[in-house]
């Protein structure tokens, strides 16, 4: 049970839901056609096995490579060489991959080819990225926005227009996150010779630079709300009213709200904080499909 608790928490499961959630929300919401019974389609289900997969399988790598690195961050969730042994966790890691890409191919080759590059990336990423000068940071937003990017891939009838707005959003916030994540660890990765944005220029200059990303990421928001919203097909004339309303109150402003804790942000609880915050108006932002099928 131990184990079995200590894999959960390894592979990120409360992550693992999120991504499970995005996956089933965007395929139901920006096709139009669909109907709630397409998502248990035997198709679709293997293609979020196969996505998941490579995600849990990413998620091992890098607290395999970064057990040090987590002894001095948060030695307190530290998992692999206490719990689960090295030899486990690379085994697991394998079979997780594995399965995805043949997976992937069994539903079709671009399928397949595209997870494939994917879990590569995500090995480089914590070989070498992670420890690199911001580079690290956009290869883990683009690949966030893997999960909604890979949709019309597996159906082409799909809203591109929403589809490339809703990855954008995804590679956006998660490209802040992990600028947040990077100067709550300074201490731990400081001492391994990691290159983050916060060890380089300094936590001050991280803070302007986020809040200016913020500011652009609530000007592209506002004008996808207001200009781009012609694009999105809403059944009825108040879902575009409801829509305008909820993404200004659950993103918009949440995000400007945010870059007054950024300017305050000193100590690692702050940027916890932050990132948690993040996080939440991601979920936030994600669930404003739904209104897209009222």
């Amino acid at each position: 049970m131990q184990k079995l608790l200590a894999l959960i928490q390894l592979t990120r499961a409360q992550n693992l839901v999120i991504m499970l959630a995005t996956l089933a929300l965007s395929y139901y919401c920006l096709t139009d056609y669909l109907t709630a019974d397409d998502l248990l389609n035997y198709r679709f289900v293997a293609l979020c096995i196969s996505v998941l997969l490579t995600a849990a399988a990413g998620y091992i790598i890098n607290d395999y490579l970064d057990v040090n690195i987590d002894l001095t961050n948060k030695p307190q969730k530290v998992i692999i060489g206490k719990i689960i042994s090295r030899r486990w966790a690379m085994l697991l890691h394998f079979s997780f991959n594995t399965s995805a890409v043949l997976i992937g191919f069994y539903l079709k080759p671009s399928l397949g080819l595209s997870i494939l590059i994917c879990t590569v990336l995500l090995w480089l990423y914590s070989v070498y990225f992670k420890k690199q000068f911001l580079s690290g940071n956009l290869l883990v937003a683009v690949l966030s926005s893997f999960v909604i990017v890979i949709l019309p891939f597996f159906n082409p009838q799909i809203s591109n227009y929403l589809v490339w707005v809703y990855a954008i959003f995804a590679l956006g916030l998660t490209l802040i996150r992990e600028i947040v994540k990077d100067a709550e660890d300074i201490r731990g990765d400081s001492k391994f010779n990691c290159k983050t944005l916060p060890i380089v220029l300094g936590v001050r200059k991280t803070k302007r630079i986020l809040i200016t990303l913020v500011f652009i990421y609530v000007l592209l928001i506002s004008s996808h709300v207001f200009i781009g919203n012609s694009q999105i097909p809403f059944r009825h004339f108040y879902g575009n009213v409801l829509y305008v309303i909820y993404m200004l109150l659950f993103v918009a402003i949440p995000l400007v709200a945010t870059t007054y804790l950024l300017y305050r942000a000193d100590v690692k609880s702050d940027f916890t904080r932050l990132s948690t915050l993040y996080k939440l108006i991601m979920v936030a932002g994600l669930l404003s499909m739904a209104i897209i099928k009222v």
